[in-house]
């Protein structure tokens, strides 16, 4: 589809307080236009999608651009030029040195243009970048305080703060699935550092791992097992036959994240 059937408005309109807020990243959409770009893109689209998709990012009015799941490290900078260009660096993968330029606008969706290099290709990718209101039930996916289970601690914890924090995990990503199963036609399980597989209406519990993200979020192995442990005693107090029921499968997680937390609690 050309980028023009998606145009309702000028792109040169929007403005730096336009832009500045919070956003999730939807989809890129794919020009390809010849048979070694459709070859070459086939063997990558996994691992772009994997990298930029569905990802939380905010551009704040001063200038700073973050990505939510490093909402507690460095944050880079953003700058928008009059003619609608893009520039983004130092900000984590896939944006340490982000260039584009926004082409359209639909609503509180943006599309801009990327020229992305593969072998000795220039492939063009359209992203869909999606406004996320202030005042709408996802804008506290991007809280501080609803993140603060991110930061590793500085020591040890007690059983009930691994407890808590085990729970505002599933609970803020209880919300990211809710806005997942209404935005998007996918998603991707490496967004969410829970150890689960996702299966249709189900998810399965996956074996401890050390080197998994989850872990990362305690101060060392010992308290991420604790985490686990919790997650495990949850899991085994829902019943399969209680797995909720939904419009599609990612809200259904959604839910199941909500019914596991209230179990631990």
């Amino acid at each position: 589809m050309c980028v023009s059937c998606f145009n309702n408005r000028n792109a040169e309109l929007i403005s730096k307080e336009e832009l500045s807020g919070n956003w999730i990243i939807l989809y890129p959409q794919h020009i390809l236009k010849t048979d070694a770009q459709r070859k070459i893109y086939g063997k990558a689209q996994d691992s772009i999608v994997d990298l930029m998709g569905l990802k939380l990012i905010s551009f704040k009015s001063n200038g700073e651009f973050l990505q939510t799941d490093s909402l507690f490290g460095d944050t880079g900078n953003w700058m928008l030029a009059d003619s609608g260009r893009l520039n983004i660096r130092s900000a984590g993968k896939g944006f340490e040195n982000f260039r584009g330029t926004v082409v359209g606008i639909v609503n509180d969706t943006i599309l801009i243009d990327e020229i992305v290099p593969f072998d000795k290709e220039r492939i063009k990718l359209i992203w869909h970048f999606k406004k996320i209101s202030p005042g709408s039930e996802a804008s506290k996916l991007f809280k501080q305080d609803n993140n603060g289970w991110r930061q590793k601690p500085a020591q040890k914890q007690t059983d009930d703060e691994i407890k808590t924090k085990v729970i505002a995990m599933l609970r803020y990503y209880g919300l990211y699935y809710k806005l997942v199963a209404k935005e998007s036609i996918y998603f991707t399980s490496s967004r969410v550092a829970l150890p689960f597989r996702y299966y249709q209406h189900g998810v399965g519990l996956k074996v401890f791992e050390p080197d998994h993200q989850f872990a990362s979020c305690f101060f060392d192995t010992g308290d991420a097992l604790k985490g686990y442990e919790f997650i495990q005693k949850g899991f085994r107090k829902i019943e399969n036959d209680d797995f909720p029921s939904g419009e599609n499968y990612v809200a259904e997680y959604a839910r199941y994240f909500e019914m596991l937390a209230k179990a631990i609690e």
